[in-house]
Parts: structure tokens; C-alpha cells; sequence
């Protein structure tokens, strides 16, 4: 079952990929009129994935913060948490 911090870091990381893909796209555009529509939507995304980061940041589901290895125990204790979850169905 995803909570609503799955499902925020999924729409999070999704948006960070978009991001990445669109500027790619951006900077290898030869063509001036792609690169420009290209462009505009990188901003937008740019914009989307800003609110989402925020949101997650506010809410305690995203720390850009924290060290690898602060971010690895969380994850162990994800990962322990969901194991659990899973032996009592």
C-alpha cells in the first residue's frame, strides 16, 4: 500500500527525470524553433518540480540535507517498516 510520502517522492523523482530529459533535449536541439519550444517547457517543468520539492520538503518527506549516511538508515528503516508490513498479510 503507498502513503502519501510514496507517492510524493515518486511524483518528486518523476519530475527531476523530466527536468533532466527536457534539458537534454534542449541542449541538443539543433533546430532554433525546437530549441525554443524545448525551452518554454523546460521552464514549466523547472516550475512543477520546484512545488513538488517544496511540498515534500514541508511536509518531512524529502530532507536535501541529510549525509548518505543519514539517508541510508532511513531507508533501511523504510525498507524494515515495509518487510513488517508485508509478514503480517
Amino acid at each position: 500500500m503507498l502513503d502519501d510520502k510514496a507517492i510524493t517522492l515518486d511524483l518528486l523523482n518523476t519530475a527531476k527525470q523530466e527536468v533532466a530529459s527536457l534539458a537534454r533535449a534542449c541542449n541538443e536541439a539543433a533546430d532554433p524553433k525546437l530549441r525554443q519550444v524545448l525551452a518554454k517547457q523546460l521552464q514549466k517543468a523547472e516550475q512543477s518540480q520546484k512545488r513538488m520539492f517544496d511540498f515534500a520538503k514541508n511536509k518531512g518527506y524529502y530532507n536535501p540535507f541529510s549525509s548518505p549516511g543519514q539517508m541510508l538508515s532511513q531507508d533501511i528503516k523504510n525498507a524494515k517498516k515495509i518487510m513488517e508490513h508485508i509478514q503480517l498479510q
